[in-house]
């Protein structure tokens, strides 16, 4: 004989599983909007205003995260404030990868010859489950926890 009890704790895991990659969905969809955006501006600010090329992966990373603060405050995590202590939890999680990142690109262009938008490509291919994991921890921890199984 099936346990009801045992259906219903599976269906609230189920669905709370299902939620967690609706989110991590919605995360992605904003990353790859911010990824054209940031793209865009290291391509135009280092092709048409010839700024150095790490100046301009800078400045896009900035302009893509406060982008990407927006979007994934109201988008993927439903965030029902969208405020500076947010903005500056965000930014603190961006900020180190941005540390990381500036370093891993100068490495990449510089000392394995990568080209630079292909550099920039391939770490925010890395950055993405990082940063969703670090903006959902610090920025939009809600009291949401999976449901109990006893």
């Amino acid at each position: 004989m099936t346990n009801p009890l045992a259906i219903g704790r599976a269906a609230l895991h189920s669905a709370w599983m299902r939620d967690r990659l609706l989110r991590l969905a919605r995360f992605c969809t904003v990353g790859l909007i911010c990824l054209v955006l940031g793209l865009a501006i290291l391509a135009g600010l280092h092709e048409l205003a010839g700024v150095n090329y790490l100046v301009a992966f800078v400045i896009g990373f900035v302009v893509t995260s406060t982008a990407g603060y927006l979007l994934n405050a109201r988008f993927t995590f439903s965030s029902s404030a969208v405020n500076s202590v947010g903005l500056i939890r965000y930014m603190t999680v961006n900020g180190i990868m941005l540390c990381a990142n500036t370093l891993a690109m100068k490495l990449l262009v510089d000392g394995l010859h990568v080209w630079y938008l292909a550099a920039a490509i391939l770490l925010a291919a890395v950055n993405a489950p990082v940063s969703f994991v670090g903006q959902w921890l610090f920025t939009y921890r809600t009291a949401s926890r999976p449901p109990a199984v006893l």
